[in-house]
């Protein structure tokens, strides 16, 4: 038997334009994607037999709801044409339902880590389309750049990002449903943004951070505004909501500041906080 160990990474949205609804329900978006170290671990055991198994107590399903992660492996087993007893466990560091994409990266993890590992290998191109059937997020954790991703999040291109900064995650604690905050958006919510290759220096990245989301997030979650503005006051240079919420980043040009930021935070307030690196 033989365990392999693979590492999922969070993400954050630096800007995310909603630019219109499609007839389908999903929305057309133009946003910044960036991947950074914050990683949930997975242990992964790969032998004879059949079924897959996911261990981990961190995460709560409904009665019949199947981990995103299960889903990733059975999937990938079914494009190799095989069978085989697949063992996840699974170690949560990301917060669940926190805009940070954490079941998207474990299910894309899985993806990579079996494909890799298996006999018969499918192409990017295979492995992109499976991922896009498990969720808009996953494909881009497929990526190995901080991207512009459009359409509904699976069309990317590179950018660039020539900054040195770190960055200051604070949740609240509380969950936000990502279906609740597309559904409660209105055209007049919707944006877009010029793509560009390279963004030069910090401020100029500060002049991206953008999210047509949080109108709506912060009316499901109004503790969002709070977290925002006590990130702005321990002095971030930019600060914004990633993806749906309830997380709250801002950008530290000096790993200290975030660092003195993080435990002041923590100290004035029961929330998660974390500082973590451009991964």
């Amino acid at each position: 038997m033989e365990w392999r160990t693979f590492y999922a990474p969070a993400k954050v949205n630096l800007c995310l334009h909603v630019e219109a609804r499609r007839a389908d329900g999903y929305h057309e978006l133009c946003m910044i994607m960036q991947k950074v170290s914050l990683a949930d671990t997975l242990d992964i055991c790969v032998e004879e037999g059949h079924g897959i198994e996911l261990i981990c107590g961190q995460v709560p399903l409904a009665p019949g709801e199947e981990n995103i992660a299960v889903r990733a492996a059975r999937l990938l087993l079914a494009a190799q044409n095989l069978t085989r007893k697949v063992t996840i466990r699974l170690t949560k560091k990301i917060p669940i339902a926190a805009g940070l994409g954490g079941g998207s990266s474990d299910a894309a993890t899985v993806l990579l880590a079996l494909n890799d590992w298996l006999p018969h290998p499918v192409s990017k191109e295979q492995l992109a389309e499976l991922a896009l059937k498990l969720g808009a997020d996953v494909p881009f954790f497929l990526q190995n750049d901080t991207v512009w991703a459009r359409g509904i999040g699976e069309r990317f291109s590179v950018v660039h990002v020539d900054a040195d900064y770190c960055l200051l995650l604070v949740n609240p604690g509380v969950p936000v449903a990502t279906a609740a905050v597309y559904g409660g958006l209105t055209p007049e919510d919707f944006s877009t943004c010029a793509v560009v290759d390279r963004i030069a220096g910090l401020e100029a990245l500060c002049g991206y951070l953008h999210n047509d989301l949080e109108r709506v997030a912060l009316q499901v979650q109004p503790v969002i505004a709070a977290v925002k503005n006590v990130v702005t006051a321990h002095g971030a240079q930019g600060v914004l909501m990633s993806g749906s919420g309830a997380t709250v980043f801002g950008l530290f040009a000096a790993e200290s500041d975030a660092v003195r930021a993080a435990e002041s935070i923590r100290q004035e307030h029961d929330w998660w906080c974390e500082v973590v690196y451009v991964a």
